[in-house]
């Protein structure tokens, strides 16, 4: 089958650009975007490391991430994915096999460790996935006059002490069966 909108490394390689995935925080809804400088600039005056991975998604991508995550693990047939208006793609390559290959190339080139959300709070520009770390003990100080100190392990995003802080503070909430994922819901 001689297809060049077949899915794979080669579709993804020469496309997915077309669907972008902002690590801006300036690209977030405003309304949370504020509460998350807030939590980024509390944890970096305390000396933790926070790297922006993903913040608005666009609703073509996380389409692509969504299906390529059914297929390559057999949860659709290829040629069961539906249609998406704009998305020039073919998920079947004429054998199962084949296509779950292909469909895996991507979910590995995607960097997907959960399958995406086709409603996801990352498309409303109400989610952030973000690494967390620090060294020994954090200290927030921000805002006055709270004072807090993490003592606790994990020193990262899956810290629950910090995730209490992140909610109840800044109302920036975790997804704990998602590592970097953080949003206004907690989903």
């Amino acid at each position: 089958m001689a297809n060049s909108n077949l899915s794979g490394k080669a579709w993804w390689h020469a496309n997915q650009a077309k669907y972008p995935n902002s690590a801006e925080v300036d690209d977030l809804d405003p309304g949370f975007r504020s509460k998350v400088e807030d939590f980024i600039g509390s944890l970096r005056e305390a000396g933790a490391s926070v790297n922006v991975r993903s913040t608005r998604r666009n609703a073509d991508r996380a389409h692509l991430m969504h299906y390529c995550w059914e297929v390559a693990y057999g949860e659709i047939e290829p040629g069961d994915v539906p249609v998406c208006s704009g998305l020039d793609i073919e998920w079947d390559h004429g054998d199962v096999q084949k296509s779950r290959e292909a469909a895996m190339e991507m979910v590995k080139l995607f960097s997907l460790a959960v399958k995406a959300s086709l409603t996801s709070n990352h498309i409303k520009g109400k989610a952030i996935d973000m690494n967390i770390a620090w060294k020994d003990v954090l200290v927030l100080t921000r805002p006055a006059p709270l004072l807090v100190r993490i003592e606790s392990n994990p020193h990262s995003g899956q810290n629950p002490e910090l995730q209490e802080i992140g909610a109840t503070v800044f109302g920036v909430k975790k997804l704990r069966s998602d590592p970097p994922h953080w949003s206004f819901n907690g989903r």
